[in-house]
């Protein structure tokens, strides 16, 4: 056992091995969590709601469960662990979609949240659920303290400013500078893999893994997110809104790995990527058939939307 004392025998485990019954389980815990409480402006309320409750695979919480292989009685918080990165990661699609951002129309099938709501409402929200992410995690009485205080320091440094917010600014203010693979990677890292990341290695400390485990998920993770990212550059230049539920065309001139190396490149690049994530996962010792199962089903769909 480690030295968190929550690893628990496989045989212990819940049930919450398949994808779509976790995505079901966390949808279900997040909308109880968005429950109107007293002193909610109605309108701040329905922003959240809106932008949270909105049709999503919930790839990152999902995969912070099915790393974490949650006892029964964890089951509850690794639920809201994953609530946690989801609020995270739909705050970050709030600020991206603004008019000062990426000014996207469609997110996740239906109006953007500053279309919906307006711009100050839009920004409130996003502000309150990335706030009330790591409230959440404060809040987990099931496990010790110090294993709280590490979650929220993984999510807090996802975010911050040598994660998803330098990778907005670059996108804004330094895309035209970036030159070759390297630094495109490194922007699709920073964009895209730092949260996927952090979902993970966040289900790999609930489980209880040592360094070693944990670094192989975290090399997981990386290239899953990579080629999560390289799949989304495809889909921005082939697909249909309607097919993706969001704005396409928004990457225009900017350096991506399909402009670079053409789609054909970009899908090597992907395919790659894909590969290497699929050895770390053998190596961090995690049960891998329902990670990969979702691996499958996330990229046949994508790769058919963009055909």
């Amino acid at each position: 056992m480690s030295s968190t004392g929550l690893v628990l025998e496989r045989a212990e485990r819940t049930d919450l091995a398949d994808p779509s019954e976790i995505r079901l389980a966390m949808e279900q815990r997040l909308a109880a969590l968005l429950d109107g409480k007293p002193g909610i402006p109605p309108n701040l309320h329905g922003a959240i709601r809106h932008a949270s409750l909105a049709p999503s695979k919930r790839v990152r919480p999902v995969l912070l469960v099915l790393i974490a292989q949650p006892s029964p009685a964890l089951k509850q918080t690794a639920l809201d662990l994953g609530c946690a990165v989801e609020m995270v990661h739909t705050a970050s699609l709030i600020f991206d979609d603004l008019p000062c951002m990426d000014d996207a129309q469609i997110r996740r099938d239906r109006p953007t949240t500053h279309i919906a709501f307006g711009q100050a409402t839009a920004i409130l929200g996003a502000i309150a659920l990335l706030t009330r992410a790591f409230g959440l995690i404060a809040e987990l009485e099931t496990i010790p303290h110090q294993t709280r205080t590490r979650l929220a320091k993984v999510l807090s440094d996802a975010v911050g400013w040598d994660g998803l917010v330098a990778g907005q600014e670059i996108d804004i203010n330094g895309r035209a500078d970036l030159a070759g693979a390297e630094q495109v990677e490194t922007l699709n890292w920073l964009k895209t893999g730092v949260l996927f990341v952090a979902a993970a290695e966040m289900g790999a400390i609930l489980a209880g893994m040592n360094e070693e485990r944990i670094e192989a998920v975290r090399q997981f993770a990386r290239h899953f997110g990579l080629a999560f990212q390289t799949a989304d550059d495809l889909l921005d230049g082939a697909a249909s809104a309607a097919q993706i539920g969001k704005d396409v065309g928004k990457d225009g001139d900017k350096a991506t790995l399909v402009s670079l190396f053409g789609a054909k490149g970009a899908r090597l690049s992907c395919e790659e990527h894909l590969a290497r994530a699929d050895q770390a996962l053998l190596a961090s010792g995690v049960n891998g058939a329902p990670i990969r199962a979702l691996m499958a089903r996330l990229f046949d769909l994508r790769q058919a939307a963009a055909q």
